[in-house]
Formats: structure tokens, sequence, C-alpha cells
């Protein structure tokens, strides 16, 4: 399970300014699909059945970015809607690389189309001899020092992979992706 500092860190490594409205944004945006841990506490629902369905879908990002070109040139030009679609999008891939179990805690990215739950083991070594869950305050502790420790590592990873697909296609004629 990652934690806010690495959602952050991925999705701050694909902005290429500078402007402290942007990473806030871009920051908002990688942590946004875990608010639906409000609503489900609010309505009461069991949070393993809601929880990493609706607001992690792709089909939700979607929708969300359709709204954000509607009102982008006037909040925040700077914002493309490729960054936009991409800093929510960075919050159910660094899911899905933190799922011990599919079956019970994968992320639903198709739904409302599928109910299958993805998941991959990837980063689950780093974080399970720390801890068994980030749900009390020892193993929450442990999760953010890990985080700490990753995150300057996977904000460059995503610079650099950022960096190498800008210089393979130079000789290219610029995309809506260059915009971020």
């Amino acid at each position: 399970m990652s934690l806010p500092i690495a959602h952050c860190s991925v999705a701050l490594g694909l902005v290429g300014s500078r402007s402290t409205r942007l990473w806030t944004a871009v920051a908002f945006l990688a942590l946004l699909p875990d608010f639906d841990f409000a609503l489900v506490r609010g309505l009461g629902v069991p949070l393993d059945e809601f929880h990493r369905t609706f607001s992690h879908s792709v089909v939700f990002f979607a929708f969300l970015t359709l709204l954000w070109s509607a009102v982008r040139e006037r909040l925040l030009p700077t914002l493309s809607c490729g960054l936009f679609f991409l800093a929510l999008f960075s919050h159910s891939f660094l899911d899905t690389l933190c799922t011990a179990d599919a079956n019970d805690h994968g992320v639903m990215l198709l739904w409302p189309l599928s109910s299958i739950r993805l998941g991959w083991a990837v980063l689950v070594p780093l974080y399970r001899p720390l801890a068994d869950s980030p749900f009390h305050l020892q193993g929450a502790f442990l999760f953010f020092l890990l985080e700490c420790v990753l995150a300057y590592p996977l904000w460059a990873a995503v610079r650099l992979v950022k960096r190498l697909s800008t210089e393979s296609g130079s000789e290219r004629e610029p995309s809506t992706l260059d915009a971020f």
C-alpha cells in the first residue's frame, strides 16, 4: 500500500514546471482517488468492498479530465489535460504495484466496465518487513519513513523516463503530451 508521499512523488515527477500552483494541483490530483475513504465512512459502506473501485478507475479519470478541459483555461491553463489525467492515473498505477492480494485489495482500473481487481506485489517486499499494516501508529510511522526514503528515487525515475521519451522523439511532431 502506498501512502501520500509516494503518490505525490510519482505524479510530481511528471511536472516540468516550478510553478507552486501547478505542483499543488498535481499533488492534490495524485491523492484524489483516496478521497473515497471519506465517502465510504460517511455512507457506512464496508471499506473492503468499495475502496479502489470507482475513484481508481480510468473511466472516472476520463470523466474528471473532460470536466477539467471545460474549465482549464479559467483556472490553471498550465495544467494540461494530459497531465491532469496522468496525475490521477499515477495513483492507481502505484496502488497496483503495492497490492499483496489483488483479489482482496486490488484496483478496479476498468470499473464499471469490469469488476476485475488488478494488483502486483512489486513493491510489497519493501513494505512487509516493516509492519503488517499501515493502519496503526507504528506501522504508519514505519511506512512513512520508507516512503520518505523512496520519494526521491520514485520522482527521479519518472523524470528520467519522461526525459528519455522526450529525447527519443525530438525529431517528431509535437504532441498533446508534450505540454507537460
